[in-house]
């Protein structure tokens, strides 16, 4: 990269607008890579129900933006969580909603 000083100001404004363009493009691909790799991690884990702690309150429910989460009654007329794994993103925000810890982010077991 030539000095700057030494540039008439046509030449300047090119290298600015040069390594403007290299620092958004850098940060554009740091936010891409940290996005694929929260969406990657996203698919190892999976959500799992401590029924124990679950009061039926429907915080997780209300929270849950892709309504995984869906409250059914057993046959002791306690409320537990029925879940629907296949749209589930890991997001974590019905654990963070559960003031229980009736639930919790697991890692995804593979079965072979």
């Amino acid at each position: 990269m030539p000095d700057i000083g030494q540039m008439d100001k046509r030449e300047r404004n090119r290298e600015v607008i040069k390594m403007v363009y290299y620092i958004v493009g850098a940060i554009l691909l740091l936010w891409f890579l940290g996005g694929l790799s929260r969406r990657l991690r996203r698919r190892n884990k999976v959500i799992h129900i401590v029924e124990d702690n679950c009061t039926g309150c429907k915080c997780c429910t209300k929270r849950c933006h892709r309504q995984v989460l869906d409250l059914a009654g057993d046959e002791t007329g306690k409320h537990v969580v029925v879940k629907h794994p296949d749209k589930c993103t890991a997001c974590g925000d019905c654990v963070k909603a559960c003031k229980f810890n009736a639930l919790e982010l697991l890692e995804r077991i593979n079965n072979i």
